[in-house]
């Protein structure tokens, strides 16, 4: 490759560099502050049926948790949801970055041993590069990432919403304290295991459009 060839083409690479990487910061504060609104809309309502609880009777107290916990927990939907469509364009763009290193080097061989970050343009270079290999030693490593990862936060989280509004709906049904809290601990955990394969499998949908040009298997 000529050298007006190689600069015109680094400066190509550069600014696209550039603007992958102000998509991975947008992406991932949009994620951490819609999740963060989630929270404080939980945490407000919470203290306001505190101080409703002192007031209303049991029976009233139970309706309120069952209507204001149903809509956290559509609130959290849409909020989980999105986060999973900010994580695969974060995924989209940490492939991106990582092909143009691949580039960089190509262009430049001996730079090649400079980097410190994944020049593999595939998932699990995107998932060494977000520190994922610290559970190498697990069987499903990529599991655990994405269940530490916001989405996962958040459906931790409507999991837990899901358990107080089938705790409540028995509890305005005659259940007991203790038949209640099984129910709510058998939905929280049918909630937060169907939630995390169905969109585990829509980011894997969106991620696989992406072609693999810098396999961890290249000599790159």
């Amino acid at each position: 490759m000529q050298d007006v060839d190689k600069a015109s083409a680094l400066t190509i690479l550069t600014m696209e560099h550039n603007t992958l990487q102000m998509i991975r910061t947008a992406t991932i504060t949009d994620a951490t502050g819609r999740a963060g609104h989630l929270l404080t809309t939980i945490s407000a309502s919470m203290i306001a049926l505190g101080f409703v609880a002192q007031v209303v009777p049991p029976a009233v107290l139970l309706t309120l948790m069952l209507v204001v916990f149903a809509a956290l927990f559509l609130i959290g939907l849409a909020t989980l949801f999105r986060t999973v469509e900010l994580s695969i364009e974060d995924v989209q763009a940490g492939l991106g970055i990582n092909r143009i290193r691949a580039v960089y080097a190509e262009l430049e061989p001996s730079t090649r041993d400079v980097f410190v970050r994944q020049m593999h343009d595939d998932t699990l270079g995107v998932g060494v590069d977000s520190g994922q290999t610290g559970w190498r030693k697990a069987r499903r490593p990529r599991l655990i990432g994405t269940a530490l990862g916001v989405s996962g936060l958040v459906n931790l989280v409507n999991g837990l919403t899901s358990a107080v509004i089938a705790g409540a709906a028995a509890g305005l049904l005659g259940a007991g304290l203790a038949w209640s809290i099984v129910l709510g601990s058998v939905v929280a955990v049918a909630v937060i295991s169907g939630f995390g394969i169905a969109l585990g499998r829509i980011g894997r949908r969106g991620v696989a459009p992406i072609t693999t040009r810098y396999p961890r298997n290249h000599p790159n």
